[in-house]
């Protein structure tokens, strides 16, 4: 008689499937899951050539990707858990995204989040999502070819009169105007 092996394959963990929502404004559970499925709908980027394209409009744009929302009023954050680890991922781009015209929320992973328990999201079928239809300038700057660094500008700028500034000279991607701290009303000019 052979032994038998069994092999499991674990199953995808919930903190695997939850975003993480800080400085979210004064909104109702449900029209934060229709805020978020209607942005996602609207910016999923659906291309032809990929087989996968016609399950993700079924999956993400026709039914609701998001299984369940939770909203901590009082210290402002939100947790939004998604049906798959691929439309997860997607949705770390909404960093940055103005609800409601309310305020921009800062979107991540929570902090039970273990990468290493997490399934691989293969980059070649994953959905993406074309932020700059939201308006979205992330405030992550990578390194690369195409970052500078703006220096001397009065401390008096928001963010928004520096972004008009240097949109003149092409389209901003990401954008991180320094503040000494969160409650700073000025910048440190960088």
């Amino acid at each position: 008689i052979v032994p038998r092996i069994v092999t499991q394959v674990p199953a995808v963990s919930s903190h695997s499937l939850r975003i993480y929502v800080c400085n979210v404004p004064d909104i109702s559970e449900w029209d934060l899951q229709n805020f978020f499925r209607d942005r996602i709908s609207s910016s999923v980027i659906l291309d032809p050539s990929n087989p996968s394209t016609s399950s993700w409009r079924k999956q993400y744009v026709e039914n609701d990707p998001i299984i369940s929302v939770y909203i901590n009023r009082e210290r402002r954050f939100a947790f939004l858990e998604f049906k798959t680890m691929e439309i997860t991922t997607a949705c770390l781009s909404l960093d940055g995204l103005d609800i409601m015209g309310r305020g921009k929320v800062k979107v991540k992973r929570p902090n039970d989040y273990n990468a290493a328990l997490a399934p691989v999201v293969n980059a070649e079928t994953a959905v993406k999502l074309d932020t700059s239809k939201l308006g979205i300038v992330s405030p992550t700057v990578p390194d690369g070819p195409n970052k500078i660094f703006s220096g001397g500008l009065p401390y008096h700028l928001t963010e928004g009169q520096v972004l008009e500034l240097l949109g003149a000279f092409g389209t901003v991607t990401a954008f991180n105007l320094v503040n000494k701290d969160a409650a700073a009303m000025t910048s440190t000019g960088y």
